[in-house]
C-alpha cells in the first residue's frame, strides 16, 4: 500500500489537474487544510490505488457497521479495504474510478453514484475526485469529496446546492456555470441517469426494459425512480408520471 501524510494541518492546494498536500506557512492561505475539510458536511476522503482508505471524515466513518463500533478519528480508516465495508459492485466501481484518475491525471466528476454497503444500506452522491501529486509530480492517491444527493440518508448533510457552493468556495474547483452534470430545476437536482430513467418511464418502458436499455439492473432503476419520487414528493409511478407531464418542466424530457 502506498501511504502518505494526511496530517489535519496540511494544506490541500490545487496543483496541475489535481491537488498537492503542503505544509502551512505563517501567512493565512487561500486554500483549506485537511482538518477544515474533514469538518465540512459532506464526505471527504483520501484513498490509495489498492482499494483501501488512507484517511476520511466522519461521514465515511458512519458507513461502518457491525461489531467494530465505528471509526472515531480521521485516520482510523488507514489501510481499511473497501471490501470490508461495501458490496462487490461498489468495490469494483470505486476501484475503476480511482484507476481512471491514475491514468487521466485530472479531476473527474461522478454523477449520482450509488454506493451499496454490505448491510444493504445504499446512498447516492455527486463526487469530485482529484489525483494527489507528490513533490516529484507522481500521483500517490486520490482525494475525494462526495456531496450527498439524498439528505434522507444523513440528516446532518446540507442540500446538494449548498454543498456544491461550499466546495467551490474552497478554491479547489474553478467555478463554472454548468459544474453539475445533471439538471438543477426549481432548486431540485436531477442527475443525468435519473432523467434517462424518467424519460424512458414516461415513454412507457417497464423497469426491466429501462434496465436493459441503460445496462443497469432493475434494482438500480428502482433506486433511481425512488429518488425522483422522494424529490417530487409523490408515492407511486403513476403520480410521478402525472406530475412530470402536467406540471413539471419540459426541458427535463427533451
Amino acid at each position: 500500500m502506498m501511504n502518505f501524510d494526511t496530517d489535519p494541518d496540511l494544506i490541500v492546494q490545487p496543483y496541475l489537474n489535481g491537488v498537492k498536500l503542503v505544509k502551512p506557512k505563517n501567512e493565512s492561505g487561500l486554500y483549506p487544510n485537511i482538518g477544515s475539510l474533514f469538518n465540512m458536511p459532506f464526505m471527504v476522503y483520501f484513498v490509495g490505488f489498492d482499494a483501501s482508505y488512507i484517511a476520511a471524515n466522519h461521514f465515511i466513518r458512519l458507513t461502518n457497521f457491525g461489531t467494530q463500533g465505528g471509526y472515531y478519528s480521521h485516520d482510523d480508516l488507514n489501510g481499511v479495504s473497501f471490501s470490508t465495508i461495501f458490496k462487490k459492485e461498489t468495490v469494483q466501481m470505486l476501484a475503476y474510478e480511482n484507476n481512471n484518475i491514475l491514468h487521466t491525471k485530472k479531476l473527474t466528476i461522478y454523477d449520482n453514484k450509488i454506493t451499496q454497503r454490505l448491510d444493504e444500506f445504499s446512498f447516492s452522491s455527486l463526487t469530485f475526485k482529484f489525483p494527489v501529486f507528490d513533490a516529484k509530480d507522481n500521483i500517490i492517491g486520490v482525494f475525494g469529496i462526495s456531496a450527498l444527493t439524498d439528505r434522507s440518508v444523513f440528516k446532518e448533510a446540507e442540500s446538494l446546492s449548498s454543498s456544491i457552493e461550499r466546495i467551490i468556495q474552497t478554491g479547489l474547483i474553478t467555478q463554472q456555470k454548468n459544474i453539475l452534470p445533471g439538471f438543477h430545476i426549481d432548486n431540485i437536482y436531477f442527475s443525468k441517469q435519473e432523467i434517462k430513467c424518467l424519460r424512458l418511464l414516461i415513454a412507457g418502458k417497464t423497469i426491466k426494459l429501462i434496465g436493459q436499455q441503460l445496462s443497469l439492473s432493475p434494482r438500480t432503476i428502482e433506486y433511481y425512480l425512488d429518488n425522483i419520487k422522494q424529490k417530487l414528493k409523490v408515492k407511486t409511478k403513476s403520480e410521478l408520471i402525472e406530475k412530470v407531464v402536467q406540471h413539471i418542466w419540459p426541458e427535463m424530457l427533451i
